[in-house]
């Protein structure tokens, strides 16, 4: 027996490829169409009931203090704890702050908007209203009413909603009266050059709370700096209304810029106000420091400091002066007192020195020393006696004593004299002594009125800038770009919604086959088997019609039908795969996935060319192949391999399934099927049945349910595992891979039951491969015409290979 080994490959991964996702489309096109056109249509309807969303921009440039006049204010106005200074990323906040904005919305009445139906959206009506409605009471939450302009005298009211509750309310209402409603006072206002344009239309007003309207206004605002480096902002506001989003951005720069003006004119009041309070406390500290050194210059009797000492350093030279001078004086006038009075130079000449100040005695010590002069010639001439030199002698006596006395009055004098200069001399010198003190205290005094003074004149000045400010004030932006913008929509972008749709549309049918194939954990078809397995496949059967059973003979030698061909390919292959084999095994994982099926129609398929078959059934446990061939008796398999029967050809019966086909059935179930099936009786078995069969079929218990498979197996020269799509697990494909690899099977190979054609699954690469010349038949038998798949032809030109 010549056995033709079969060449394997490696498993495959289990990845996508673009041949996958082609067949997936074409075998399912009508559900890719359909959910193409669905989200299509949905986009399409939101883009018609979706306003469109305008954007517009403002620039403007942010200005830095002038260097002369703002650099001196910023230290007066952080007194007040304002910085003078501005920030670029300051304003970037401020200018989409929530007081602003909510500034803006008052100003420009958002917290009420207007719209006209147009088709299945509603559009935004801006400044070109036919009217305008003014709620005259805070009513907190959202109003909604509709408006229909009857003619140019009123209009009416109706479809009155309050906090999404609709009220039973209409009433007309003349313009410019006052209408009480549920919702509050209103009060219509009209705008006569735009009522005939909207006259018989219905507008729909809403009003809602400042907080929401401020909210919402704040959210199609952006701002941000040009750049690092430059002070230029640009401003964007995206709205539904160009002439809106154009008043918002105006009125944004507007209120902007009187927030800065009245900010800083503000502030400048503060500061002038601090600079009056301040001027005032200034001026009387000025004056109490400015009095306290007159007092200090009263009281010590000081112009000038320097001055002073330099008079004072005088005065005490000049009275030191004085003080030895008259020291001199008194040591020559004391010599001539003791001169004087001395008796024994009484008849000496009394001198007369310079140094005795006094006229008179001076005079008299003259006299003096010219009468004794005089006596002294007398006494030469005539002697001591002579009367008139005793005379002389007590004139001379006379004077002597005059002289003492006049000198002693002298003394006293001079005495007197150099105690006053000595006096003033301590008093100078005291002065002296107390001029660093007083040069102190006086520099202290004239350092605060110097500070006073300075600060003074810094606030008077500050004063008349403040003023000034306060007259000129103007804000630190200017306007660079005024409002602008396209005029095409940013938003709906529609050609990328529609894009988006149309793919979002073809997506959704594949991953919904992509998820649905995902959580099919089933055998999906040949390619499954050849990607996680090297084991060839034998063949495929196709999917029997509803109600045929296990035991449903679909082939015969006249059908040519895809059942009846599938089969003939199976045989094709068997022949292929191993000439000469003669023992085919049946077996499968678990029961119900059509062994028996297959195995009993690739009898007849076989017989029909003319071949002995004979259909062994080997599950001795179940017996199904014995139970549909109509077997009752016990006698069959078991009862040979117990050695009760000797000879074959008494437990063979016919199969009624064509005159070439024998059963030979299971018998009675003995208590130990697996050790009955290891006897060696079986060999004997199938060696009698080749002596009178071609092939031998022996239908098999499930593998991996019992052992009597692999015990059976010793015999089979071929091991044909059925696998019946959809309902073995796929993760049981790598234990049939491990089996093959291990060699637990005499040449195993796969036969795919149950196979479901392309054209019916969702799917893609798994379907019936019938492609092998035979092309498609009618499901009678009769061979009308062959029929070439556009599809088919189209994959072979896209990829050039042939599916097997």
């Amino acid at each position: 027996m010549e056995t033709k080994k079969t060449t394997t490959s490696s498993p495959k991964e289990n990845v996508i490829t673009l041949r996958d996702i082609v067949e997936l489309f074409l075998n399912n096109w009508y559900w890719f169409a359909a959910s193409a056109v669905a989200c299509v249509a949905m986009a399409w309807i939101y883009l018609s009931a979706t306003p469109p969303l305008y954007q517009r921009t403002a620039v403007m440039l942010v200005k830095g203090d002038s260097q002369n006049s703002q650099n001196d204010i910023s230290a007066m106005l952080d007194l007040n704890g304002i910085p003078g200074g501005s920030s670029v990323e300051n304003e970037v906040y401020i200018l989409r702050s929530y007081q602003l904005l909510n500034d803006v919305v008052q100003r420009l009445h958002l917290d009420v908007e207007y719209t006209l139906r147009n088709g299945l959206r509603h559009d935004n009506l801006f400044g070109d209203l036919p009217f305008e409605v003014r709620f005259l009471d805070i009513c907190p939450g959202f109003t909604k009413f509709t408006v229909s302009v009857i003619n140019e005298k009123g209009v009416r009211l109706s479809q009155l909603e309050i906090d999404g509750n609709a009220q039973s309310y209409e009433q007309a209402v003349a313009f410019n009266d006052t209408l009480s409603t549920p919702a509050g006072r209103i009060l219509v206002l009209p705008h006569v050059e735009s009522i005939p344009h909207y006259q018989g239309k219905e507008i729909r007003v809403t009003r809602s709370d400042l907080e929401s309207a401020t909210n919402a206004v704040m959210g199609r605002i952006q701002t941000s700096a040009m750049d690092t480096k430059s002070t230029l902002v640009n401003i964007v506001c995206q709205d539904v209304n160009i002439a809106r989003a154009d008043a918002i951005l105006t009125s944004i720069l507007q209120v902007y810029n009187e927030t800065i003006v009245e900010d800083k004119n503000r502030i400048a009041s503060n500061t002038a106000r601090f600079i009056d309070e301040r001027i005032v406390i200034i001026s009387r500290e000025l004056g109490d420091v400015e009095n306290k050194l007159t007092t200090f210059k009263q009281e010590h009797r000081i112009v000038d400091i320097n001055s002073n000492a330099n008079l004072y350093l005088q005065e005490g030279s000049k009275a030191k002066e004085e003080s030895i001078q008259l020291e001199a004086q008194l040591n020559v006038v004391e010599f001539v007192k003791n001169y004087v009075t001395d008796k024994t130079r009484s008849s000496d000449l009394i001198p007369n020195v310079s140094g005795v100040g006094d006229v008179g005695v001076q005079s008299q010590i003259e006299s003096y020393n010219e009468m004794m002069l005089q006596r002294n010639r007398l006494v030469t001439n005539s002697g001591e006696n002579n009367p008139v030199v005793q005379n002389m002698n007590r004139n001379l006596d006379a004077m002597r004593k005059t002289i003492a006395g006049s000198i002693d009055n002298y003394v006293r004098t001079i005495r007197l004299r150099l105690q006053n200069a000595r006096k003033v001399e301590n008093k100078v010198n005291q002065n002296i002594e107390n001029i660093p003190q007083q040069e102190k205290y006086a520099l202290d005094v004239m350092r605060q009125q110097s500070i006073k003074e300075t600060l003074y004149t810094y606030l008077l000045q500050k004063r008349e800038e403040t003023a000034m400010q306060l007259a000129v004030t103007e804000a630190n932006i200017r306007v660079v770009e005024a409002p602008f913008g396209s005029r095409l929509p940013v938003a709906p972008k529609r050609m990328m919604i529609l894009l988006a749709a149309l793919v979002t549309g073809l997506v959704i049918p594949f991953v919904y086959f992509r998820l649905r194939e995902f959580w099919n954990t089933g055998v999906r078809g040949r390619k499954d088997v050849e990607d996680m397995t090297t084991l060839p496949v034998l063949g495929e059967i196709p999917v029997r019609k509803e109600g045929m059973g296990d035991g449903q003979i679909v082939v015969s030698e006249n059908k040519n039908d895809r059942i009846t061909e599938a089969f003939r390919l199976l045989r094709a292959n068997l022949d292929f795969m191993n000439k000469g084999a003669k023992v085919l095994m049946f077996t499968s994982t678990m029961a119900g996935e059509g062994k028996t099926f297959v195995s009993r129609n690739l009898a007849v398929i076989l017989a029909g060319t003319g071949k002995k078959v004979v259909l062994v059934d080997t599950d001795i446990r179940k017996r199904t192949q014995s139970k549909l061939s109509g077997a009752k008796c016990k006698e069959g398999v078991s009862t040979f391999l117990s050695g009760i029967y000797t000879d074959i050809s008494e437990l063979i019966i016919p199969a009624q399934l064509h005159p070439n086909v024998d059963v030979l059935p299971a018998g009675s179930i003995p208590p130990n099927p697996a050790e009955l099936l290891m006897s060696d009786r079986l060999e004997l078995l199938i060696a009698e049945l080749k002596k009178h069969y071609d092939y031998i079929i022996l239908d098999n218990v499930p593998a991996l349910v019992v052992a009597d498979a692999s015990i059976v197996n010793r015999v089979a020269e071929i091991t044909m595992y059925v696998i019946r799509e959809g309902i073995l697990d796929r993760r049981y494909l790598t234990e049939l891979e491990r089996l093959h690899r291990e060699k637990k099977f005499n040449n195993m190979c796969v036969v795919l039951n149950d196979v479901k054609d392309k054209g019916k699954r969702y799917g893609y690469g798994y379907g019936y491969g019938y492609g092998y010349g035979y092309g498609y038949y009618t499901e009678d038998g009769g061979r009308k015409r062959k029929h070439v798949s556009s599809r088919s032809s189209l994959l072979k030109r896209l990829f050039n290979k042939k599916r097997i």
